[in-house]
């Protein structure tokens, strides 16, 4: 089985995955962590406002711009 793995940022809208890697400066990973970015968390993309993406993880959402989303690695479940 054939495994794609993209950044957030480049995912379609309903499109889930497994996070693999946070990447980025110590800080936006500190931070993508105390929000519940963690790796092997699930993350769905709900929509795209502009230059902020609205995200589910592990039941609570977010809204993240798309420069933090460069940072969130997944491989795509469905």
């Amino acid at each position: 089985m054939q495994t794609h793995t993209l950044t957030l940022n480049q995912c379609q809208v309903g499109q889930t995955g497994e996070i693999t890697a946070l990447k980025g400066a110590l800080e936006t990973k500190m931070r993508l962590v105390n929000l519940g970015f963690h790796t092997h968390s699930i993350v769905k993309l709900i929509m795209l406002r502009g230059h902020n993406l609205v995200v589910c993880v592990d039941g609570s959402r977010f809204a993240i711009d798309h420069r933090i989303a460069e940072n969130i690695e997944v491989e795509v479940l469905s």
